[in-house]
């Protein structure tokens, strides 16, 4: 659960480090060492930076880029809010669905988001403090506040995983590939859903990044918990998935938070913090004070330095996730990592020794792309 102060304020989605370098004139330079940095990494011939690790990546990066659909625009392309246009043949009459069990209709509906390919499904009340204030539209430089009607109260969470051998080569391009397919994938997840829910006669917003912050909301969901490097942990998965969400008015039960141990854990365990070569996340206690625009003031958390993420991002050319490769959290499934998620949850006392076996067991460690092109 959040610690939430009544201070809260909404977070203005132009603020956050996708967009800041699109208006904020000190940070213009990033757009550019962005560019320079892919074309010198081209060159170099570096595994894993080579000009077919960043063709990956386009490719990848279709079902986000090249249908009308962004990562973190709302209302566009497969995630309009409005039923997308159907061939003839798939059309139905307009019927509208009575829910008259709806912890039935909850177990359908994450039956369907499964089928259509979610790896975990959670539902929440919708929280209008999770919501953005407002929306920042690229095209024109405006923001524009966000407006959802009071009949959408339930989020349906969706997290996707990504492949740990392809996160093991971060922070190279073909980690980045890999963010960008599970993008792709859920772009059409969540607009599929929206569709399903539409016919039954009721709205739905497909959402991936944009509308709403994606991680307190799969917290309420009962997905995972905040971690010290900002990104959610799922028992799992750890942190190696992505999220996305349908916000909708069908009638939902609500899923339950969980507490599995990773607060108590992040408070010891300072293994991001400590690989993060931009520096950007903290070694201290959690806290409500932020340290730029870019993080959500009147949240009891770990605050990053957004902008040091950001610039590291482009003097390397990719977005990095070398956070999510090394974190303790990220294991694949079997009997002796499933034994320490045990521990992590009912023997909190033990937390500092699990870090120290993670290193000393050599995990985390950064793998070759060869692996991937050479398979």
């Amino acid at each position: 659960m959040y610690q939430v102060l009544d201070s809260y304020q909404r977070f203005d989605q132009k603020n956050n480090m996708v967009n800041r370098p699109l208006w904020d004139s000190s940070l213009h330079y990033l757009l550019a060492l962005d560019r320079e940095t892919r074309l010198r990494q081209m060159r170099s011939g570096v595994a894993g930076l080579e000009l077919k690790d960043f063709a990956l990546v386009s490719g990848a990066s279709v079902g986000t880029a090249a249908l009308g659909t962004d990562t973190n625009t709302p209302n566009s392309g497969l995630t309009s809010w409005e039923p997308l246009p159907l061939a003839s043949s798939n059309e139905l009459p307009e019927w509208k669905s009575t829910v008259t069990d709806v912890a039935q209709m909850t177990d359908q509906i994450k039956r369907v988001a499964r089928y259509l390919g979610a790896d975990l499904v959670g539902i929440a009340r919708l929280d209008m403090r999770w919501v953005y204030s407002h929306h920042y539209i690229r095209d024109t430089g405006e923001s524009q506040p966000v407006e959802i009607n009071e009949r959408y109260k339930y989020v349906i969470a969706i997290a996707s995983e990504m492949d740990n051998n392809m996160i093991k080569t971060a922070p190279t391009a073909l980690s980045w590939a890999e963010d960008r397919r599970i993008y792709s994938r859920m772009a059409l997840l969540v607009s599929s859903l929206a569709q399903f829910i539409r016919q039954l006669g009721y709205g739905a917003i497909p959402s991936l990044n944009d509308t709403a912050l994606n991680v307190p909301i799969a917290v309420d969901a009962g997905l995972g918990g905040l971690a010290r490097h900002g990104l959610l942990i799922t028992p799992q998965f750890g942190p190696r998935q992505r999220l996305c969400k349908v916000i909708t008015d069908l009638p939902l039960e609500p899923d339950e938070p969980i507490e599995f141990g990773v607060t108590e854990f992040c408070s010891v365990c300072h293994k991001c913090a400590r690989e993060c070569p931009g520096q950007a996340i903290s070694y201290g206690e959690s806290t409500a004070k932020v340290s730029s625009i870019s993080n959500n003031p009147g949240v009891v958390k770990w605050p990053l330095s957004a902008e040091k993420c950001r610039e590291y991002w482009s003097k390397t050319g990719t977005d990095c996730s070398i956070c999510i490769r090394v974190c303790p959290f990220n294991k694949d499934k079997g009997w002796l990592h499933d034994t320490a998620r045990w521990l992590i949850e009912h023997a909190p006392w033990v937390d500092r020794t699990m870090v120290w076996l993670d290193d000393r067991m050599g995990y985390g460690k950064y793998s070759s792309p060869n692996v991937f092109w050479n398979a």
